[in-house]
């Protein structure tokens, strides 16, 4: 078997041929790139086996696979139903009709309303053509804020906005849909544009679910347009000054955005899939390739310092580094494969992305790095005196003769930090996933302000028996189940049948209130239905509401900024309300709203058993590489407590824990672990090859490895602060709390591991 050395040696006297031999490993796995594709559905976060997803697509094929835009009308004046605003809704709700997939357009002036003529009963807009009097416009006023089927949907209470819902069809391929999503949206902007430009009164937010998906594309383009070139910058500037050397710097930078093509390369050889998630593989991967850089140079570099020439020095640290960076490669891997079990797909790409990435990291790192060292001047003073060396030789001294005190004091912050896990509560909302930056997250808020919910809990309610739907005990209990929803909080309207089936009635009796109930006689309400879909034009009828045999109906709750808590909460509710009052009726909540909120709880307990698993891994990994059972567990000690630590602090700061907090633990665990790795490495060797005793060897390592640690740890935490300004919650939410782990693991490392190490000597030499 080749040795460290033995490998060294050929690095630098074959130096162009191993050269050669990685750009041309890096140009098979760019040639990946190809492969590559993008798909901007929000769905592609759900798995095929999710429950709530696979309700949604039954409901679907039974109805209808709806999206939506939406649009809200605001008018300066206050007022949208003056002549002028009413003339403004009109206008853009016969324009959307052309939207690219669309199958519906739904506005107060288009709204179907229903009324008594003489013995007769008359269908029509509530705004008709023609010119718009103070009249018409009061009239429209009087009827809308009455109407259930629209108020707080289309209009809101006190008559300031309107809204127009676009109800698309999207195609069921991913990258049609995909395709359609930019289309639609082209001719959506072009439409607000103009709006904004014939009626500059009145101001124009646009919503809903297409433009929502749409903004999970644009993210990702902005976050790898602007954050990459930062992370780079920070990579070049962390590795020049911790290295004091501009040509350490560039070739760090070098071998990290080698890496990353061929990570992306590789990925496309994968088929995979970029999305909100996965795009930011590159950027990860360019923080966690520094480390490998900064142990081979840094290693060189002192020894350099120490007296030896360029070609020895190198030779050293890939003798002293290339078992140490081979293991961290490999239990950082077994990190990102264990979000293989994430509930999430995105999650689990972006796994399958990194842990590829990190060991085209290592091999780039451990062989065009150490060839272009050789190849490239280095000028190093040998009698140089590193200010690192020197306060990585006193903070040992210091960890040494205060090992008892820092034990004490990291195992009690160790019990106060875990404590705020209790502080933690499943909590996510999915419209909430983009900053503020962001045109559509302002649009959105002022939708939920002022109109409705963007978040919809959908029911397929059963009746039992084909044309069943018009039987009035099962339209009467529909009703009923409606109204125990319009009494929960949050919820601002609910579609139903039901209430147009009450208004027909009413209207068939010469617009008494008192019959504004559900018809006692079956054919009757056959009768309603009939004259209802005979009456309003094609696109406004009830198809996306009946099935086809007539045996069921959809319902929709809007709730209005619903976290996944409260819509949980909701739909459980809902499920004991029907389980108790109609049996009949049991059927599950769906809804892309009610997926999102139940999966940040299926991920976290998907990833319990990912974590596990790698765990046990890791812990395989190092008790085979440092040959010992009680060093490789004692080398997870210090790895376990961090990420739990800073889910305490999380607890204490933010509370709420969302769908990519789940992935953290499992991922950083083969991170933070490799800062543990080099230490113990450089300690075990201070005790074996250099005879040491434990203390001293302690000392060893902080002198030898101590300043890498340190520059590796900032430059991960500096690398995952730049991620965590995503503008996309999900990015940032893990980058934070991934930051928050990597700095208690040095810490860990520095202050907890060395004490822990001559304790556990101590008592293996007396017993």
């Amino acid at each position: 078997m080749l040795s460290a050395e033995a490998y060294g040696k050929i690095i630098v006297k074959r130096k162009w041929i191993t050269l050669l031999l990685g750009i041309l490993f890096t140009i098979l796995w760019v040639m990946g790139l190809s492969g590559l594709s993008i798909n901007p559905d929000n769905r592609i976060f759900f798995s095929k086996d999710n429950p709530q997803l696979v309700a949604l697509e039954t409901l679907e094929r039974t109805y209808s696979r709806d999206d939506n835009v939406y649009m809200v009308l605001a008018p300066k004046s206050g007022d949208i139903f003056s002549p002028h605003s009413l003339e403004a809704t009109r206008e853009l709700t016969e324009r959307l009709w052309k939207t690219p997939f669309s199958s519906r357009v739904d506005s107060i002036t288009n709204f179907q309303w229903i009324r008594a003529d003489g013995d007769d009963v008359t269908i029509s807009d509530l705004v008709e053509k023609g010119n718009i009097s103070s009249s018409i416009a009061e009239n429209a006023r009087k009827i809308a804020l009455n109407e259930p089927l629209i108020k707080n949907l289309l209009v809101n209470s006190e008559s300031s906005v309107a809204g127009i819902n676009v109800n698309i069809i999207m195609p069921e391929d991913p990258i049609a849909s995909g395709g359609a999503t930019i289309e639609i949206m082209k001719f959506i902007r072009y439409e607000q544009k103009r709006f904004a430009e014939k009626w500059p009164d009145i101001d124009l937010y646009v919503s809903g679910g297409v433009p929502l998906t749409l903004a999970f594309t644009e993210v990702s383009m902005k976050d790898i347009s602007t954050l990459l070139p930062i992370t780079l910058l920070v990579i070049f500037i962390i590795a020049g000054v911790a290295l004091r050397s501009i040509t350490a710097a560039f070739l760090t930078a070098f071998i990290a955005i080698i890496s990353a093509l061929g990570m992306m390369g590789a990925s496309g050889y994968m088929g995979v899939i970029i999305n909100a998630v996965t795009s930011n593989a590159p950027l990860m991967l360019l923080i966690l390739t520094i480390a490998h850089c900064v142990h081979i140079i840094s290693t060189q570099r002192q020894q350099m310092r120490k007296g030896k020439d360029k070609s020895h020095a190198i030779i050293e640290s890939l003798r002293v580094n290339i078992q140490p960076v081979f293991i961290t490669s490999a239990t950082t891997s077994v990190g990102f494969l264990s979000m293989h079990f994430s509930d999430s797909p995105p999650f689990r790409e972006l796994g399958y992305m990194l842990a590829a990435g990190n060991l085209i990291a290592f091999v780039n790192a451990s062989l065009v790095l150490p060839s272009l060292l050789a190849i490239l001047p280095a000028r190093v003073r040998q009698t140089e005196i590193s200010i690192a060396d020197s306060l990585m030789t006193r903070l040992g001294d210091f960890v040494v003769s205060k090992q008892k005190i820092l034990f004490r004091v990291t195992g009690i912050l160790v019990v106060v930090f875990l404590f705020g896990i209790s502080y933690i509560k499943l909590d996510d909302t999915w419209t909430t996933y983009f900053g503020h930056e962001f045109e559509i997250r302002s649009h959105s808020d002022f939708l939920e302000d002022n109109l409705t919910g963007l978040n919809v809990i959908e029911y397929s309610v059963p009746s039992g028996e084909e044309g069943g739907i018009n039987n009035p005990e099962y339209l009467a209990n529909l009703d009923k189940f409606a109204n125990w929803y319009r009494d929960q909080d949050g919820v601002n309207h609910v579609s139903v049948i039901s209430d147009t089936i009450k208004r027909l009635n009413k209207a068939m009796n010469g617009d008494d209130e008192s019959f504004y109930r559900i018809p006692e006689n079956r054919e009757l309400a056959a009768q309603f239905m009939l004259l209802y879909e005979l009456s309003v034009p094609f696109g406004l009828d009830l198809n996306s509401r009946i099935n086809v045999p007539k045996s069921a109906t959809r319902m929709t709750v809007s709730v209005q900024h619903a976290s996944s808590a409260h819509l949980r909460g909701l739909d459980e509710k809902a499920q004991v309300w029907l389980s108790d009052n109609i049996p009949s009726f049991q059927t599950i909540g769906s809804g892309l709203s009610v997926i999102f909120a139940h999966l940040s709880e299926r991920n976290i307990n998907s990833m319990l058993f990912g974590s596990f698993i790698a765990l046990v891994i890791i812990s395989l990994i190092l008790i085979l590489a440092f040959r010992s059972f009680t060093i490789g567990i004692i080398s997870l000690v210090p790895n376990l407590f961090p990420a739990a630590m800073a889910f305490g602090i999380w607890g204490y700061f933010v509370g709420e824990v969302g769908i990519a907090i789940a992935v953290v633990g499992a991922m950083t665990l083969g991170i933070v672990v490799d800062d543990t790795v080099h230490f113990l490495s450089k300690y075990l060797r201070g005790r074996k090859e250099l005879g040491k005793n434990p203390e001293d060897s302690v000392k060893y390592a902080f002198s030898t490895v101590g300043f890498a640690l340190l520059v590796t740890s900032v430059a991960l935490v500096g690398g995952f602060m730049v991620l965590a300004s995503s503008g996309f919650r999900v990015n940032s939410d893990l980058a934070q709390l991934s930051m928050i782990t990597i700095a208690l693991a040095l810490i860990a490392d520095f202050f907890f591991l060395p004490p822990l190490l001559v304790k556990l000597e101590n008592l293996i030499s007396k017993s």
